[in-house]
């Protein structure tokens, strides 16, 4: 599928997501109670549930991609070290 394609069905899909939470609020829309203001207050719930680990696996990932760099420098130095730098004549 080209990538243009997959811009704009992305783009309908974010729309209809907007449209899922604010059609509620929308003057004159005749939208379900679905819509809207219960959208909006599931969204609340969840998000206040889901944050702590949200931030868990953010910082997990922070540390892992640091422990990672860290263990990759520590093997540089002890390549740096075993290896004399080569001479040019």
């Amino acid at each position: 599928m080209h990538p243009a394609a997959k811009l704009i069905i992305g783009l309908i899909i974010a729309i209809a997501g907007l449209y899922w939470y604010l059609a509620g609020y929308i003057p004159g829309n005749p939208a379900p109670e679905i819509f809207g203001g219960a959208a909006i207050n599931a969204l609340k719930t969840v998000f206040i549930g889901i944050f702590g680990l949200f931030l868990l696996f953010v910082g997990l990932i922070i540390a892992w991609i640091e422990y990672e760099d860290l263990k990759w420098e520590m093997k540089e130095k002890k390549t740096a070290r075993e290896k004399p730098a080569v001479k040019k004549k």
